[in-house]
């Protein structure tokens, strides 16, 4: 069901769309929010034999529903960073919190933590550094590679990153199970409508922000034709900002596009807390002085009133129906 605000209206015409990709644009729930899960049990089951699969079927160490909890919670777009988040967590409740209330909260519980440290400016990184033992957390650059090795799988990661696996030398590779949500006629459709200029702000970096470009350069049919030279190669996406350029949610990424793009009003389609907090943040940060740009978020179920009670302008259930939602917007 499309969802919009009570007194949203488009005074002028929307020229500019901006676009996060992973949970937008791609699926990957069956690859990042998976490789998390796979980085947690080994640092916490392979590595300190804290816990093991259990081949009964037994309670497994994270769930995607965890995983959805701290995407919700804001603070952890940086899947590395929520990938050590659950090591350390992990880590604690089997060895430094044994006995201690802490040992009995769910992961769930401690996303509820994390949203009021993001509420009071505290979230994040700096929540879990705070809150979980040193000697439970693990090293950075271990769940970081760890991480990359379950995503990209040993021969990806040799092609494409240039790097041989040193963890797990025989992982498949999740990221061959992405699949293109964005339907082939989304930007047809859109510049029908006048919004002809596209951008994408993403958390991907290096290799993975070129490997995104191509699953939707390939998606997009003909009937929408621009393609844009970039250093991910060609793209309909005229703008591209990745996360080592600028991090979300900081409100600068959106400014950056707004100015390449030459917005006059834009939109941000967005999936996480953290993509609705770029929009806010834009907007206390520039007020009037920067394009107005609506905050379009795809959610459905319980995210979906948590991101209409958060301030959203538009909730959809699937990045297909955002010419639907524009149109009923304008009448």
């Amino acid at each position: 069901m499309v969802w919009i605000r009570a007194g949203v209206q488009i005074a002028q015409t929307i020229d500019s769309a901006v676009f996060d990709v992973d949970g937008v644009l791609i699926d990957t729930t069956g690859s990042y929010r998976l490789a998390v899960i796979a980085t947690a049990e080994y640092i916490v089951g392979e590595r300190l034999k804290l816990w093991r699969r259990d081949a009964a079927g037994g309670a497994p160490l994270v769930t995607l529903e965890d995983v959805r909890a701290f995407k919700l919670a804001g603070g952890f777009n940086n899947d590395w960073d929520l990938a050590f988040t659950f090591s350390a967590l992990c880590t604690a409740q089997r060895r430094e919190w044994r006995g201690q209330p802490e040992e009995k909260l769910r992961l769930a519980d401690w996303a509820a933590q994390a949203y009021e440290a993001t509420q009071r400016g505290q979230g994040g990184m700096a929540w879990t550094r705070a809150t979980v033992p040193a000697s439970a957390q693990p090293d950075y650059t271990l769940a970081q590679t760890v991480h990359d090795e379950f995503y990209w799988g040993a021969e990806l990661l040799r092609e494409l990153v240039q790097r041989e696996p040193r963890y797990v030398l025989d992982a498949p590779g999740l990221i061959r199970s992405e699949t293109v949500l964005m339907p082939s006629t989304l930007l047809a459709q859109l510049a029908a409508q006048g919004t002809r200029r596209f951008a994408l702000i993403t958390g991907r970096v290096g290799a993975e922000v070129s490997w995104a470009v191509r699953l939707l350069h390939e998606r997009v049919d003909s009937t929408y034709t621009a393609r844009f030279p970039t250093r991910w190669g060609p793209s309909p996406f005229e703008q591209i900002v990745p996360g080592e350029e600028i991090a979300k949610p900081d409100p600068a990424a959106l400014a950056l596009v707004a100015k390449r793009l030459e917005t006059g009003a834009g939109l941000y389609v967005g999936d996480t807390a953290d993509d609705l907090a770029l929009v806010l943040n834009y907007r206390a940060a520039y007020g009037n002085d920067q394009p107005p740009f609506l905050a379009v978020m795809i959610a459905s179920g319980i995210e979906a009133e948590i991101y209409r009670e958060r301030g959203a302008d538009i909730v959809l259930p699937h990045i297909a129906a955002l010419p639907e939602a524009l149109q009923q917007a304008r009448s």
